[in-house]
């Protein structure tokens, strides 16, 4: 007698219930671990598109912070090459008003040599107070001629430091508005 033979038929579809039974459990773990790689797989790929937009809206940002950065200092640039342009133009129009000055000066000289030069003539008659005069006259001339051209240059001086002081004025203020801190 065989072993077959002992096994009623009923067992025998039991156990091939029961097989076909585990395969398809088997078969469904098999799938849902399909399904749990595909899900894996998917969130994978949402967190690497996440990751994705995050470093393109970084980029973005530090593209237009970068934009803004060069904006300020193509206007401080700009405001600097002005600073620069009106203190050039202020020294130019110092050296016309010393170069004026400086003309003054000589035609008040030689205006107080003419004067020195009647005098002397005109005391002719009197030697001694006649050389009062002339030594007073051109003493007087000469302290005239040189007091008016140290007043000339003195504000000559004066206008050209305040030139200076704007020029610097204007630079630290442009530098000082390009490092102030940006408003959002």
């Amino acid at each position: 007698m065989k072993f077959l033979d002992i096994v009623p038929s009923w067992l025998w579809a039991l156990l091939l219930a029961l097989a076909l039974g585990v395969t398809g459990i088997e078969r469904t773990q098999v799938l849902k671990a399909k399904a749990d790689v595909s899900r894996v797989q998917k969130a994978v790929s949402d967190e690497k598109l996440d990751r994705q937009a995050e470093n393109t809206r970084r980029a973005l940002a530090a593209l237009e912070d970068l934009q803004r950065v060069l904006a300020m200092q193509a206007a401080h640039a700009k405001a600097q090459q002005e600073n620069v342009d009106a203190y050039e133009k202020n020294m130019a129009v110092l050296d016309g008003h010393r170069r004026a000055a400086a003309g003054d000066a000589e035609r008040m000289r030689k205006q107080f040599a003419a004067y020195a030069s009647r005098d002397r003539d005109q005391a002719a008659s009197d030697p001694a107070a006649c050389q009062r005069v002339e030594d007073r006259s051109a003493v007087l001339g000469d302290l005239a001629a040189r007091g008016a051209e140290l007043l000339r240059n003195g504000r000559l001086i004066v206008e050209q430091r305040d030139a200076e002081l704007g020029v610097l004025l204007g630079i630290v203020g442009n530098d000082r508005a390009l490092i102030a801190p940006a408003p959002r």
